[in-house]
């Protein structure tokens, strides 16, 4: 699918002209054009997913979620909430397709076994050596040569990738509950698990390097890609592969009670 050209995008002006009209109006039409012109969303998110999927035709299936969701997203939307179309796309559109991942159940469980034994050789090391242990001392310490790791690592990159898109999905999607209940549905036992998860992930943020934050940045808040992020930080897309994985990896250990 072709990326969506930079003509076929509107304004936000033009955004809300349209959104306005339909819900007046009630012509598909226009919905199909607001989804159509948005389009980039749900191919966007597919393609930072994509590792989750085994063949093409999950992608393709990524990406019909997506504009599934944005065509929900967009009888939703509430424009008195102050907040961007886009912004407001982009979160609900991952959630669809982590809900579509979450169904089918894409991840092989070998993936899931591997991820839990590598971490827990990283923890344990790192608590030994009092530093991040290097790839070939993990390698050791789980009686594996590292070319087997680096297929281990690979695997387990887009599985803790899925999983920490999950985690910022149930804080959005925990914020979006609590702002469209009555006052009196808002129990205080949401409100502060809600509050609790969100200083959990901030906290666990600010606990990586400078380099690990500029990357989950870039990548979960700031939608940039793999490529774009490597030009920023003027290394190879490789790299900042390794420095996100590593990241996440992270973040998953500190909130495993959240993800569990």
């Amino acid at each position: 699918m072709n990326d969506l050209s930079e003509k076929e995008k509107i304004t936000d002006e033009e955004f809300t002209a349209l959104f306005n009209e339909y819900k007046s109006t009630g012509n598909i039409a226009l919905r199909n054009k607001i989804v159509m012109a948005y389009s980039y969303i749900a191919q966007v998110s597919a393609f930072q997913l994509r590792g989750i999927a085994a063949t093409t035709a999950q992608i393709e299936d990524m990406i019909n979620q997506g504009i599934i969701t944005l065509i929900d997203c967009v009888e939703r939307f509430d424009v008195s909430k102050g907040i961007k179309f886009e912004s407001y796309a982009y979160m609900r559109v991952r959630g669809g397709i982590i809900d579509l991942v979450r169904k089918q159940d894409w991840i092989p469980r070998r993936v899931r076994v591997n991820a839990k034994a590598v971490n827990n050789a990283r923890t344990e090391l790192a608590n030994s050596l009092g530093r991040e242990p290097t790839q070939a001392e993990i390698a050791e310490k789980m009686g594996i040569d590292e070319s087997k790791l680096s297929r281990y690592n690979a695997e387990i990159s887009n599985a803790v990738v899925y999983s920490f898109e999950e985690l910022i999905q149930n804080v959005s999607q925990m914020g979006d509950v609590l702002e469209n209940s009555t006052k009196d549905d808002i129990t205080p036992e949401r409100k502060l698990l809600k509050d609790e998860l969100r200083k959990a992930l901030a906290e666990a943020i600010e606990e990586l390097s400078e380099r690990e934050r500029l990357v989950i940045t870039l990548y979960y808040f700031e939608n940039l890609n793999l490529a774009d992020i490597a030009k920023v930080m003027e290394v190879s897309v490789q790299r900042v592969s390794q420095i996100n994985s590593r990241a996440v990896g992270k973040l998953r250990d500190r909130l495993n009670d959240y993800l569990d």
